[in-house]
């Protein structure tokens, strides 16, 4: 983690490490604007803000269960 004034910056490994999630899924979330970052060089960066959007914000669709109409 980086701090930038009262910013807090995580790299995408770091976001993956404390998730329990692959790198390339952070990059998912990051290719398809679910999650906002900004690319410095060859790094991409994503402020503690964006990871509360990112959470605020429900993209997980809920699944059919049984019973229910399709």
């Amino acid at each position: 983690m980086i701090e930038i004034g009262s910013i807090k910056v995580f790299t995408i490994e770091e976001i993956a490490k404390k998730f329990g999630i692959t790198t390339a899924t952070v990059r998912r979330y990051l290719k398809s604007g679910k999650l906002s970052g900004q690319r410095m060089g060859v790094r991409w960066y994503v402020s503690e803000n964006a990871i509360d959007k990112f959470f605020l914000t429900s993209y997980i669709k809920p699944k059919k269960g049984k019973g229910q109409k399709k």
